[in-house]
């Protein structure tokens, strides 16, 4: 190659219309991998696609600019735009939630926040994407997102590296959540998840009924109520998730379940959310602060402390060309 931007580049740029218009984008391209990023969106990921082959449920809704004002209640579903990864938190996971005095909206506000981006860099053979994004409020939280988004050239692999750091005066107990969102047609009938659960609950009567099929992916129905579980994780180790389709996609997923102790499955099968959520969680409940309160699983960090947490997407395939 004349120059290695034949095959790997980094490239910024602005939505210039639409529910969109005025957001940023960085758009990455590794050989057969190509990814965007979304800095208005806490640096989440948008659409992967392996060969051509896109590997993330995208919402009716898009990605639009969130107002701080419009991140209230059940708001986050008109903004909710999946992709490979939405960060849901920092003080939040599941349903909008009474904490003392503090209203928190259904998984937060990080995603609603915008980074700044500080570094966009291939670096010894690696794209590095670095950036920050700050939930803070008068009186209130101080905490800092410091994301590191990785991906090894010539690899179908993103990792996303995170350091939680806690600027403020007081002590503040976080929730983390990483949605993992997965579309067609990746996600068809018969696509199986591969789990390294003990145990795998219903959250309610929904999954219940689903329970005993949780691994693999349903035909597409006219109607199908969400369905969600928790997979119980052996504790304090590396552990991987796979998603596999039949003809011959896979995406694995690895974190530390030291790190990420709870590990939640979302369910759709309806026309227009035909998705599987993998969604692994500082905290194991998905059901809100004011039950993590509850269930005393909320862990304090202190002033000037931090917390490192992260995922890593590999893609292995068989696709030979584009779909």
């Amino acid at each position: 190659m004349g120059s290695l931007d034949q095959a790997v580049s980094i490239t910024s740029s602005t939505v210039s219309d639409g529910p969109s218009a005025a957001t940023r984008r960085i758009h990455v391209i590794n050989g057969d991998l190509d990814f965007a990023v979304l800095p208005d969106r806490a640096l989440d990921l948008g659409q992967l696609r392996v060969a051509g082959v896109p590997v993330a449920w995208i919402s009716p809704t898009g990605f639009p600019r969130v107002p701080e004002a419009g991140v209230d209640g059940q708001s986050w579903l008109r903004t909710f735009g999946g992709g490979l990864l939405t960060t849901c938190g920092l003080l939040n996971v599941g349903p909008a939630s009474q904490d003392g005095d503090q209203s928190h909206p259904m998984h937060g506000r990080i995603s609603s926040r915008p980074a700044t981006v500080t570094r966009t860099a291939v670096v010894d053979d690696e794209i590095v994407i670095e950036g920050i994004v700050r939930e803070a409020r008068v009186f209130g939280e101080n905490l800092e997102l410091h994301r590191r988004i990785t991906s090894p050239v010539g690899e179908r692999t993103v990792r996303v590296a995170d350091r939680l750091v806690n600027r403020g005066s007081r002590p503040v107990s976080p929730m983390v959540l990483y949605h993992l969102n997965f579309g067609w047609p990746l996600i068809d009938e018969g696509t199986e998840l591969r789990s390294p659960a003990t145990e795998v609950r219903p959250r309610d009567e929904h999954a219940a009924a689903g329970v005993t099929t949780w691994s693999s992916f349903p035909a597409l129905r006219d109607r199908y109520p969400e369905q969600v579980f928790q997979h119980m994780l052996p504790r304090a180790e590396t552990v991987d998730v796979e998603v596999v389709n039949p003809r011959g996609l896979t995406i694995g997923i690895r974190f530390d379940s030291a790190q990420l102790p709870g590990l939640f499955q979302w369910r759709v099968a309806e026309a227009g959310h035909y998705v599987l959520g993998v969604e692994p969680s500082l905290v194991p409940t998905i059901l809100g602060r004011t039950a993590a309160h509850e269930q005393n699983l909320l862990v304090p960090l202190e002033p000037g402390h931090h917390l490192d947490l992260g995922v890593e997407i590999t893609a292995s395939t068989t696709v030979a060309s584009r779909h």
